[in-house]
């Protein structure tokens, strides 16, 4: 009877061990889906950041190069037109 006892406890001593470990894990899930949702946040953040700051259509390429010329004057030191004097 002692000895079914002894095993008793020990069965009882490794499965509060096993509870414990597993816990600890799915803290570990736990924690690891909410760094893994964070990180998807920031790279569709990213992404989108991207994506306005270089559209990669041809339309949208020559529109901004159109709009970057504007804004140059329209003399310019290497202007080939005569000079008054």
């Amino acid at each position: 009877m002692q000895n079914e006892l002894d095993v008793l406890r020990a069965e009882n001593v490794l499965l509060k061990e096993l509870a414990a470990l597993s816990e600890q894990r799915y803290e570990e899930v736990k924690r690891l889906k909410k760094e893994n949702e964070e990180l998807k946040k920031q790279i569709e953040q990213l992404t989108k950041q991207l994506f306005h700051q270089r559209p990669d259509s041809w339309f949208m390429h020559t529109l901004q190069r159109q709009q970057a010329l504007k804004h140059l004057p329209l003399s310019t030191p290497f202007s080939f037109a005569e000079k008054e004097k």
